[in-house]
């Protein structure tokens, strides 16, 4: 455990590495309001000398880290903003589709989801496990429920009278995480109602809406963003733009859009509609103009490098 620093500490530990402060007060405040760890240790990697461990690379300046820190804010704000568009959305439909076949207050019985009882080519232990994962999501709406009953007025509302929350009110309290798990539970015919709006498939429906949930995690909670890479579990789906872009392969698998920050913005390309999607391109295309003229010690395209965009990203916008 590293011991505790004060600011001029550390600050004398940076310019010992190399770092230059062209204005060491605002620099000092902005260590302190944003937390040294979270612009130091979060964006530093770029900048330092290549075979060294903390050395910078000649002429890095504190501001020049700080622009990439900012991006990086801002980049998550924006985005965060269309992913809430889509959400809302899913909101809606899985509310008007699983009502439709199940009622309003169906979603605590193990029927009302996607059991495989009826298939007779899946196994016993797939069965098995399909129903634990019904039983968790069961489990995970008593509790989102119990931790907004005295929060939510409408909430404590539909319970004191009616016993139960209504489909159409439920799905405004549940997590993302706990919604995507909703979705990927539903009967297939009733995700393929939902998928029919995005003109995807509706496994493809599922993997981009987990990835979805799993950015605006990030998002939500100020984490890094710009050079996030996926678990496996969440890459999507190949599809038309990683063709139409001529993403290059390695063993078999697209190099850029399947577990990185582009796989959102196709993610986005496809579950936005077009003119929301255009003005989401100009915001980030916009950003990252602007971060390229605040770079002096390296370039916008080590940064998009870093972000794992294809050097002709930008075309996605005319698709």
């Amino acid at each position: 455990m590293k011991e505790f620093k004060t600011i001029n500490e550390q600050i004398d530990i940076l310019k010992n590495r190399g770092l230059i402060f062209n204005d060491e007060n605002k620099a000092k405040d902005l260590l302190i309001s944003n937390n040294y760890y979270n612009i130091i240790n979060g964006y530093k990697d770029l900048f330092i000398t290549l075979g060294t461990k903390d050395n910078f690379l000649n002429g890095t300046t504190f501001e020049e880290i700080y622009s990439l820190y900012d991006f990086d804010k801002k980049i998550k704000d924006i985005l965060l903003e269309y992913i809430l568009k889509i959400e809302n959305n899913l909101r809606s439909y899985i509310a008007y589709y699983f009502s439709k076949f199940h009622g309003n207050d169906n979603y605590l019985k193990l029927d009302s989801f996607d059991n495989f009882n009826n298939l007779s080519n899946v196994s016993i232990d797939t069965k098995q496990k399909r129903i634990k994962n019904i039983q968790d999501l069961i489990a995970n709406i008593h509790k989102e429920i119990g931790k907004t009953i005295n929060a939510k007025n409408y909430i404590n509302h539909y319970l004191v009278n009616y016993g139960f929350v209504p489909m159409w009110v439920l799905v405004n309290i549940l997590s993302f995480g706990t919604l995507s798990k909703f979705l990927e539970l539903m009967k297939q015919n009733e995700r393929i109602y939902i998928s029919q709006h995005y003109n995807i498939s509706e496994n493809e429906l599922i993997q981009h809406t987990k990835m979805l949930a799993y950015f605006r995690n990030l998002c939500a909670h100020d984490d890094r963003i710009y050079n996030t890479k996926l678990p496996k579990y969440l890459y999507i789906p190949d599809n038309k733009y990683h063709t139409l872009l001529n993403i290059p392969k390695h063993n078999n698998m697209y190099l850029y859009g399947k577990n990185d920050l582009f796989s959102l913005i196709i993610t986005l390309k496809v579950m936005l509609l077009p003119e929301e999607f255009n003005t989401l391109y100009n915001k980030i295309n916009g950003r990252i103009i602007s971060l390229s003229k605040k770079m002096y010690v390296i370039s916008i395209d080590d940064v998009l490098n870093k972000m794992n965009f294809p050097k002709n990203w930008q075309e996605i916008k005319k698709f």
